[in-house]
């Protein structure tokens, strides 16, 4: 029997203004002892973005704006491709991979139309096989698959499936939690066991033999914290091979991983998380697991941590960011007007005749001609009776092919192409 999951999540945004920003690193600090070739933080860039959070604030956008339809992507659902939970998705060239870290345990790879293709690797002990599935990324132009086995080593397969190598990350003292390919080079994204002032979130790693080449990104710009927490998505919060960006939990910015490492967004707001925060939080975990604590804490303010589901194109901007417990807002910049939207929600008008948001949260990826939006398995026998309902729109995309499906079905996507 296939498990299912539902999300469900609200959303939100702000305002903006061009400007030059000197970013001052210490750079022997920064890099630490004995590590070779180190990735260069630019400390100038001409252009960048200051987004202001404390502005007048929208109840809604339409879709509509920015997207010209909903194109329907039903995926195969059979024995040996259920997925229990998506919890990564990435498109490339023909072909959509879709991560199941808890219930499958598995990689999936399916073509733009559903139809299943292949697992990538499998559980076990062998060649190849993985212990415990963490994160992918894409080499989409040599085409390979890395997989993040564990947080200690990476798995390299190429796109018809078959296994290259396995190689160890020699990373001391610390876990690996995400990685991302970029231009011949894997970054990682790492969690200190017991992190102190010399740790540092963001590594370069040799990718034939695992050592560590350089290392950027102290804890200081993530307020310290430096304690799992998972968030349901990936601090590389924007996966495009032409388009790397990065930011932990309590950043106050996003950073842009190209030839230098770069500030590309800094966030403006007088209830961004402090420095004090984090360490009311530490003080209060004591004997209780970390989770208790921090959901606790924002449970009780309107705190604004964790930027998400960025989408971005020639012409616009789209993120969003948590205030609280469990409130979402989004960010719609306009980069030719260098105008900002502030909104609570975000109307799919291109599915819903009405601002309806029930059964959707953030965006899951997003490429060169549009976005991918997720509907679950769990939320398909609801989302069928607003079709019956006569709730969506009369010209929905494979509205009858929705209502056979059954609730052991795979998860649906809805793909909306840029205008």
């Amino acid at each position: 029997m296939k498990k299912n999951i539902l999300f469900v999540s609200a959303l939100a945004i702000f305002t903006l203004t061009v400007f030059n920003l000197n970013l001052s690193f210490n750079r022997e600090t920064e890099i630490g002892v004995g590590v070779k070739s180190p990735l260069t933080i630019a400390k100038k860039k001409e252009s960048k973005y200051e987004v202001n959070l404390d502005g007048k604030q929208e109840n809604s956008a339409d879709l509509s704006t920015y997207f010209m339809n909903a194109k329907t992507i039903i995926l195969e659902s059979k024995e040996d491709c259920y997925i229990g939970q998506i919890n990564e998705i990435q498109v490339f060239n023909k072909y959509i991979f879709i991560l199941d870290r808890y219930i499958a345990k598995s990689l999936f790879v399916f073509d733009r139309n559903g139809s299943f293709v292949r697992r990538i690797g499998n559980l076990g002990q062998g060649p190849g096989d993985y212990i415990q599935l963490e994160d992918f990324t894409v080499d989409q132009e040599n085409g390979f698959i890395f997989l993040l086995d564990y947080g200690e080593r990476v798995h390299k397969y190429r796109f018809d499936g078959s296994f290259v190598q396995t190689t160890t990350i020699k990373v001391k003292n610390a876990n690996v939690n995400f990685i991302q390919y970029y231009n011949n080079k894997l970054y990682l994204s790492v969690l200190p066991y017991k992190p102190t002032s010399d740790d540092f979130m963001l590594m370069e790693m040799n990718l034939n033999n695992g050592e560590i080449l350089s290392k950027t990104l102290p804890y200081k710009y993530n307020k310290g914290w430096a304690k799992p927490i998972i968030m349901g998505h990936s601090f590389f919060i924007s996966r495009s091979n032409n388009l790397v960006l990065y930011s932990q939990t309590f950043m106050d910015n996003i950073v842009h991983i190209g030839a230098n490492i770069e500030l590309y967004i800094e966030l403006k707001s007088k209830n961004l998380v402090t420095y004090k925060d984090i360490d009311n939080i530490s003080k209060s975990i004591g004997t209780r697991a970390v989770f208790n604590s921090f959901s606790e804490y924002f449970r009780d303010n309107s705190k604004i941590f964790d930027v998400n589901s960025y989408v971005e194109n020639d012409d616009f901007i789209f993120f969003r960011y948590q205030r609280g417990y469990i409130n979402y807002n989004w960010v719609i910049l306009n980069k030719k007007s260098a105008s900002v939207n502030l909104v609570k929600n975000l109307n799919r008008d291109l599915i819903f005749k009405n601002d309806a948001n029930r059964f959707f949260g953030g965006f899951a990826f997003f490429d060169s001609k549009g976005v991918y939006d997720i509907l679950n398995s769990a939320a398909i026998l609801s989302f069928q009776e607003s079709i019956r309902n006569n709730e969506v729109i009369p010209d929905l995309d494979k509205a009858n092919e929705l209502l056979k499906l059954d609730a052991e079905a795979n998860p649906v996507i809805f793909y909306y192409e840029f205008k």
